[in-house]
């Protein structure tokens, strides 16, 4: 009896990691959870909103992959080329059209995606888990000042307070607070006045701010899906952050598109200015100079 439940566990297990993986069955994927806050200026407040109809057209500043926060060696990164297009495509969804000589630029968008990662300092000896010294970075930017708990600029005084009613959290917050203490990944967009910019002038009209936990998730898997479903609060002011989340099978749904208008969905053929950090492993190393004979 006991050799035959034995075997029927084996079996069980030998299933389970065939149909799954090995690290899928021992590390189960999580659903993804998007956060989505955005902010509005006073100047973009009196902006109207764009639609497929009625569209606006921008100019772009590729800021490429960032990490943000603590590094994880081994990490994937997506090819930049696939994520400027979801990027185009998204936008497109909701009436921000990359500029043509027909149609010039009104916004000047600089967008970023990458990794916000918990920093943990250890102390040594048994300390395994350390302490995050940047939970207040990962409160900030998904948007906990608009709950109450952290300040919206850096003020360690009025961090303190807002931390000391940190007792009296509803659902949002209590959401909040514990994702802070969760890797992250991230992508963020912010719009500026393109005429502003042409003459040197930064009026920033609004930033969205997009964040979803990581742990057991892919970049490149996880970023369409997270601007896809960021995209009807990208440019939009969040009076909270706000949560989506897609389970698996509702992850299979949920495509980025094809907008009608399709010649402007490819960055490559409209105005977006790559300033992405150029990984050091991919340069070329330049011949040494050769001394004067």
């Amino acid at each position: 009896m006991r050799r035959s439940l034995i075997v029927l566990l084996a079996y069980c297990l030998t299933a389970a990691i065939s149909s799954a993986g090995i690290l899928d069955w021992i590390f189960p994927k999580h659903d993804v959870q998007v956060i989505t806050v955005t902010d509005t200026t006073p100047a973009g407040l009196l902006r109207r909103r764009p639609t497929a109809a009625n569209p606006v057209y921008y100019t772009a500043i590729n800021a490429g992959y960032r990490d943000f926060g603590g590094i994880i060696a081994g990490e994937k990164i997506p090819p930049k080329e696939e994520v400027l297009k979801t990027i185009a495509k998204v936008l497109a969804k909701q009436g921000y059209l990359l500029a043509t000589p027909e149609h010039p630029p009104a916004l000047l968008l600089l967008w970023t995606w990458g990794t916000m990662n918990t920093d943990r300092m250890y102390m040594g000896g048994d300390d395994t888990e350390g302490r995050q010294v940047n939970r207040r970075q990962l409160l900030r930017f998904m948007g906990a000042y608009k709950l109450g708990l952290i300040s919206k600029e850096g003020s360690a005084f009025q961090d303190e307070l807002s931390y000391t009613g940190m007792m009296f959290k509803d659902a949002d917050s209590e959401m909040i607070s514990d994702l802070a203490t969760e890797d992250l990944y991230v992508a963020a967009i912010s719009a500026y006045d393109f005429a502003a910019a042409a003459r040197s002038q930064k009026e920033l009209l609004w930033t969205t701010k997009i964040s979803c936990p990581s742990r057991g998730l892919s970049l490149p898997e996880t970023l369409p899906v997270m601007l896809a479903l960021a995209g009807p609060n990208i440019g939009r002011e969040t009076a909270k952050p706000v949560s989506v989340t897609a389970t698996e099978k509702f992850k299979t749904e949920v495509k980025v598109g094809d907008p009608t208008v399709v010649e402007y969905l490819d960055p490559s053929k409209g105005a977006v200015i790559d300033m992405a950090p150029v990984d050091p492993k991919k340069q070329k190393s330049a011949p040494a100079p050769k001394g004067k004979k």
